[in-house]
């Protein structure tokens, strides 16, 4: 079992060199064509996409509950939830009982959070900025501390919230087991985030940049579960899941409306660009409703998908292929979430397309005078 672990994760991170850098031309000088009501249709679509999914859940009526909780119902939630926390998160000090809860998981998701009490690395390639004065030492400390326990927040969060995900937990302390572990798992930044199925590393993040946003990108590309960027479906039920050549033929066949754009999203497993432009395919797979539709080929899932990225000529990941009555009118290659909202725009543009509106939004009632007088009445 550990033999083929180590491998077969030595083997999931190589593939990740074909992850590309975006290009393309800018989402600006694209949506600068069409008219001010795209203008504003693709801002409202990229600040739904920027939105990182936190949650398995939707939880609005829960935060609603929760603002009116008198002091002794928030201490029972409080010690409810910390009971939930230890039962979901399963700490671990061994790679003996690391590679057991693998076994035990079988094909559901594994996240494993490496983190330590003293250490908290930003993960960036770059060194890490010289300090010169120990109080801004200090502070540079205290404010990284800050941004793990927060990262460890949100995991306990998601924990609680995700039942068929499992969750471990190893807190490095200089022990010569839990030392053996993280060699093991080759972790070489604290903290660390891995993504397990079928005992094979599909991804990891690394350092507390951005790592917050990371665990919901992760869950929503790896978990399939419903998040708020979802609306509470199924990433899967937006997004069509293509696995084989025949599962393409049904997704391009599926529109017959040359009026609608089909967007086929091609990845791969561990390719980082790919996770984190997951979470904009399905927010605009809601936002574009009848404008376009989406799917999702990731192609080292087994034999047919790598023929077909190859059938199709992907030579970097993410590409978007647009299609129009299952025929091919154009490419997109690049991570960047207003570059692919502007390449949609000017797909539908060059047909006299124009996107749905932006969702409508509550507006405040206007004041009266007499009521502003009132106000003004009172803070004086």
């Amino acid at each position: 079992m550990s033999t083929s672990l180590w491998r077969s994760r030595q083997g999931r991170m190589a593939s990740c060199s074909t992850c590309g850098a975006g290009v393309g031309p800018s989402s600006s000088a694209l949506v600068s064509r069409a008219h001010y009501g795209r203008k504003q249709a693709s801002l409202s679509a990229e600040r739904v996409a920027a939105q990182a999914p936190r949650r398995c859940l939707l939880a609005a009526a829960m935060a609603g509950n929760r603002a009116n909780e008198a002091p002794q119902q928030r201490m029972e939630r409080q010690l409810r939830e910390s009971a939930e926390v230890e039962e979901r998160v399963v700490s671990i000090d061994t790679e003996e009982e690391f590679l057991q809860a693998l076994d035990e998981a079988g094909p559901k998701l594994v996240v494993v959070e490496v983190q330590s009490e003293r250490v908290c690395e930003t993960g960036m390639d770059e060194p890490e900025p010289e300090i010169h004065w120990k109080l801004d030492a200090e502070q540079e400390q205290a404010r990284r501390m800050a941004k793990c326990a927060a990262v460890k927040h949100t995991i306990q969060r998601t924990a609680r919230e995700c039942p068929d995900v499992s969750f471990l937990y190893l807190e490095t302390d200089g022990s010569p087991e839990r030392e053996a572990l993280v060699q093991k798992l080759g972790v070489k930044v604290l903290p660390t985030l891995q993504f397990y199925r079928d005992g094979k590393l599909l991804w990891e993040h690394k350092g507390v940049m951005q790592m917050e946003a990371g665990v919901g990108e992760g869950m929503m590309y790896y978990g399939d579960a419903p998040t708020t960027t979802s609306g509470g479906e199924a990433p899967s039920s937006l997004v069509a899941d293509i696995t084989s050549r025949a599962g393409l033929q049904q997704f391009l066949g599926a529109a017959s409306d040359p009026k609608v754009l089909q967007v086929l999203n091609v990845a791969l497993t561990s390719a980082g660009p790919c996770i984190k432009v997951f979470p904009a395919v399905v927010a605009l797979s809601r936002t574009f409703k009848g404008f376009a539709t989406f799917g999702r080929l990731v192609g080292d899932v087994n034999g047919d998908t790598r023929a077909l990225i190859k059938e199709l000529n992907i030579i970097e990941v993410p590409t978007f292929i647009f299609f129009r009555a299952g025929k091919e009118v154009g490419r997109h290659v690049g991570s960047s979430r207003g570059d692919l909202i502007g390449q949609i725009l000017l797909q539908q543009e060059r047909e006299g397309l124009s996107p749905p509106p932006p969702p409508v939004t509550a507006k405040a009632k206007p004041r009266s005078r007499a009521g502003m007088r009132r106000g003004r009445t009172a803070q004086q």
